[in-house]
């Protein structure tokens, strides 16, 4: 009996401790839950490269040029993205922009025209240092463009160079096809000229206007905007002698220099042009430019004088009147030699009597032209004794 109440216990025990092992751990429950991890998508190997990009190795623009460039046709359809790095100091322009934030809004990748440009006004010319801050731009841009579809091509990338020269200002008075525009101005007409600048095109918004005077300046020479005039005792302090103003205008913003222009004015004595006698030291003028002659005759006029000498060019007649109206002078019967500037009258039987206003001009070895008048007074002469 005891044998058999013991049996029993011992498979009691053993089944209880079978219950209680399944009901503490869930290692031997299935969880018809859980997710299957799903497998990686096989990786995307590039097909190659992308097209190359094809700018320049160098870019050169004068200030106020734009420069457009056609991306590659392929980038169209490739969900192609850009980077450019600028390799260059990034010096600080002002407070509140560096170089590179000048070079990110001048230089455009317009992705949605597939173009690439360069707005020169939104950048400086290259090699100038700031007259506010004493920083110096590089010599040229140097930048880096890369391309980008990956994975479905690698990358591509081209460094160029951009080179930007300052714009030419123009002075309005002078003859801008010169390389160095010249003026010749006399001494005691300060008051009354005034050289203006210009730079067609370019936009002035936030721009000064600066001068320098090479040489040693004599602090008679001003600008005011873009007008230039002088002093009146500029020059020689005697007013005698020729004198010459070397000057250099330029346009800047944020102290940087975007256009220049050295050109020249010279002063030189006052110059006298007329028919009689000028006595310079004692600034004493005689005219002798109504002059009695024989209708009919031939005849020569006195040359006229021109003071200072050295300046005398040439001659020409504008025009004729005969007694208040134009005459055509059709025959060439009056003319003047262009040499000397004596006026002639040809023996003839067309003029008649009257008085005949000759308006001449000369002009002068420094482009300077003067005019003045003779009148030959035509009148029948007591006896004919020309030849008919």
């Amino acid at each position: 009996m005891t044998k058999f109440y013991f049996t029993r216990l011992w498979q009691l025990a053993i089944l209880l401790f079978l219950v209680s092992a399944c009901d503490s751990s869930d290692d031997f429950m299935i969880d018809t839950d859980v997710e299957e991890t799903p497998e990686p998508p096989p990786e995307i190997e590039p097909t190659g490269y992308l097209a190359p990009i094809t700018l320049p190795d160098t870019i050169k623009l004068t200030y106020g040029e734009d420069f457009y460039a056609e991306l590659p046709e392929d980038y169209k359809d490739q969900n192609v993205s850009f980077e450019m790095l600028f390799n260059h100091e990034n010096i600080n322009i002002t407070d509140n922009k560096n170089l590179e934030d000048v070079l990110d809004t001048g230089i455009v990748i317009d992705t949605l025209n597939n173009q690439f440009s360069i707005q020169s006004q939104e950048l400086y010319p290259n090699n100038f240092s700031s007259s506010i801050t004493g920083k110096r731009l590089p010599e040229a841009y140097e930048i880096t463009l890369t391309a980008s579809a990956y994975p479905t091509f690698l990358p591509v990338s081209k460094t160029f160079f951009v080179k930007i020269a300052p714009a030419q200002i123009d002075i309005d008075e002078m003859d801008n096809e010169l390389r160095i525009p010249f003026a010749y101005q006399m001494y005691g007409t300060s008051d009354s000229i005034t050289y203006h600048l210009s730079t067609p095109d370019l936009d002035l918004e936030n721009t000064q206007w600066e001068l320098h005077q090479n040489g040693r300046p004599d602090g008679k020479v001003f600008i005011e905007n873009n007008q230039i005039s002088f002093d009146e005792n500029a020059g020689d302090p005697d007013q005698e002698a020729e004198w010459t103003n070397d000057l250099i205008a330029s346009l800047s913003r944020d102290g940087f220099t975007l256009a220049t222009r050295q050109f020249r004015v010279r002063f030189i004595p006052e110059i006298k042009f007329l028919y009689g006698t000028f006595y310079p030291d004692l600034d004493l003028t005689i005219l002798t430019n109504r002059l009695h002659i024989a209708l009919h005759e031939n005849y020569q006029s006195p040359a006229p004088n021109v003071y200072p000498a050295q300046y005398k060019k040439s001659f020409s007649i504008l025009n004729i009147q005969k007694d208040g109206a134009a005459f055509t002078n059709e025959a060439g019967t009056i003319s003047i030699d262009k040499k000397t500037g004596q006026i002639a009258v040809a023996h003839n039987h067309s003029l008649t009597a009257g008085e005949y206003l000759i308006k001449v001009q000369a002009e002068t070895t420094v482009g300077l032209t003067f005019e003045t008048d003779i009148t030959l007074v035509m009148s029948q002469a007591s006896e004919d004794a020309h030849e008919h």
